[in-house]
């Protein structure tokens, strides 16, 4: 037995539970790994090990690490973050991760929301940390940061997602040029001369530790 052969048995796990959800036949998985059912239960002990495990592999490219570049200005951070994001987020891995976790979220809701936290819920706050110094250092008008996170990445990915999820677009009709005007519409939104005025109370900020 070896580290390769677990790999093998979780990428045919994870390509035919995303293709086919849970009620995937263990008997395809073993067929695409090329190995004996007796080698997947030495590793899995069970369809709901296999699963869980499969399904954490496919959420482990979901996060989006950021750290501003020598020199770099915060608009060339968040358009570079804006475009990685967008990539791994409407790719088709991580459509189709989607597409198993809603639908098997009640059966494994502890896994679900651990895949949410280690990709892009940290994403969030990662993007929410870079925000909060940003308002400190008077580069965008004080507001909640984690809040303004949520929406950055809402207006990334929000849109596009719903309409690959529901084959209303395809991965190469994506427009390059998206992931720049987005950034450009949140920098004015936020801009720091103009701070949006409301009738309500702000509410506090949140915490923005990744």
């Amino acid at each position: 037995m070896s580290d390769d052969t677990r790999r093998k048995i979780l990428e045919a796990a994870a390509d035919v539970f995303a293709e086919r959800g849970y009620r995937a036949s263990l008997d395809e998985i073993v067929r695409r790994a090329g190995v004996a059912k007796q080698t997947v239960y030495h590793y899995f002990p069970s369809k709901d090990k296999l699963f869980a495990r499969a399904a954490e592999m496919m959420g482990e490219g979901i996060l989006v690490t950021l750290a501003p570049h020598e020199a770099e200005t915060l608009a060339d951070t968040l358009r570079r973050f804006a475009c990685a994001l967008r990539e791994r987020i409407l790719a088709e891995p991580c459509i189709a991760l989607h597409r198993l976790l809603v639908a098997e979220a009640p059966r494994f809701p502890d896994l679900a929301r651990t895949i949410y936290e280690a990709g892009l819920g940290e994403t969030i706050r990662h993007l929410a940390a870079l925000l909060a110094r940003a308002m400190k250092a008077g580069q965008l008008r004080h507001d909640d940061p984690l809040f303004a996170a949520e929406l950055l990445v809402g207006m990334l990915t929000s849109a596009e997602r719903t309409r690959r999820l529901y084959e209303a677009q395809r991965p190469d009709d994506m427009q390059p040029e998206t992931a720049d005007r987005i950034v450009s519409l949140f920098l004015h939104a936020y801009r720091a001369e103009e701070p949006i005025k409301s009738t309500d109370s702000p509410s506090p900020p949140r915490s923005t530790t990744p």
